[in-house]
């Protein structure tokens, strides 16, 4: 008999997924969330924040790939770019891929986090925080949006997920999304959960940023180590990255792209925005909003 330790991951009040942990390589408790390094058996190692799965160094690219590439590719060679969330540096690390960038704002609350990042996740940043294109600041995301004086091109939301009573949870809503309208002359893109296990959330995300921008489209990709599927939402005025063909995105990532892509090229953009007809028609009826005294909040 093997003695294991488990991660046991509740992703609804009924349901968990359980991982076999090889080794607890690092904790630390900050005055947000309990952050946790482990060595998975069949991930590798994987970064937990507050009992979720963030990433694992084993298919962490198909994350953050699907997140960055879509959103900045279909925006016209985007120089400034401000990132919410995002601790381990691998969204950064993605953004700065792009030729055009020169300027990436990473905004976090948590400064523990990011030190935790820099010591024990190479293998993610790859050096992107002394990149010096790269602007650190550790403040409250829905803070800095109110309060800076700059305007960006591409607005990237990588946040925890909306947890009840979280500092995430009011950034997912109708009036932190027009906040971030006013600072955007290009578009924006979060992460919405996952469609396996919260699709009322996904649904609900989708249909709130509709409320404020005029272009709204979804893509969903499968991470193993999260067990199911996981959506974005992309948004803008002016541009659309499902309106790219398969051909014109492999065109702009050899125009536009320094370093090796892992996940997302022509062909897979086409699967992502292939949305199954159930999803559809549940993000069509979709009529609920998010807003500030009525936040939307995952399961579990």
């Amino acid at each position: 008999m093997y003695e294991w330790h488990w991660h046991l991951e509740w992703q609804t009040p009924y349901e968990f997924h359980g991982h076999a942990i090889s080794k607890v390589i690092a904790e630390q408790r900050t005055p947000y969330q309990r952050a946790l390094l482990v060595e998975f058996y069949r991930f590798g190692k994987a970064l937990i924040l507050d009992g979720k799965i963030q990433s694992s160094v084993v298919d962490e690219f198909i994350y953050h790939e699907a997140l960055v590439h879509p959103l900045l590719l279909s925006l016209n060679y985007p120089e400034n770019v401000l990132i919410l969330g995002g601790g381990e540096g691998a969204t950064l690390r993605e953004v700065l891929k792009h030729k055009s960038v020169r300027k990436a704002t990473m905004v976090d609350i948590d400064p523990v986090v990011i030190d935790f990042a820099k010591k024990y996740l190479q293998e993610w940043h790859q050096g992107a925080f002394d990149n010096p294109r790269t602007k650190l600041v550790i403040e409250d995301g829905s803070k800095f949006v109110r309060e800076t004086k700059e305007t960006y091109d591409a607005v990237i939301i990588d946040l925890t997920d909306p947890i009840k009573d979280s500092p995430s949870q009011l950034l997912y809503t109708k009036e932190f999304y027009e906040d971030i309208k006013k600072i955007t002359k290009g578009g924006i893109v979060t992460q919405a959960t996952s469609p396996s296990f919260s699709l009322d959330v996904f649904s609900v995300v989708y249909n709130t940023l509709k409320q404020v921008f005029k272009k709204v489209s979804v893509s969903i990709v499968y991470v193993p180590a999260f067990d199911g599927l996981w959506g974005f939402v992309y948004a803008s005025d002016n541009s659309n990255p499902i309106e790219l063909s398969k051909e014109e995105v492999d065109k702009r990532i050899s125009e536009r792209i320094e370093g090796k892509l892992r996940f997302y090229d022509g062909e897979t953009h086409n699967t992502m925005f292939s949305i199954p007809k159930y999803i559809r028609e549940f993000l069509e009826n979709e009529k609920r909003i998010s807003t500030m005294s009525n936040p939307i909040a995952v399961p579990a």
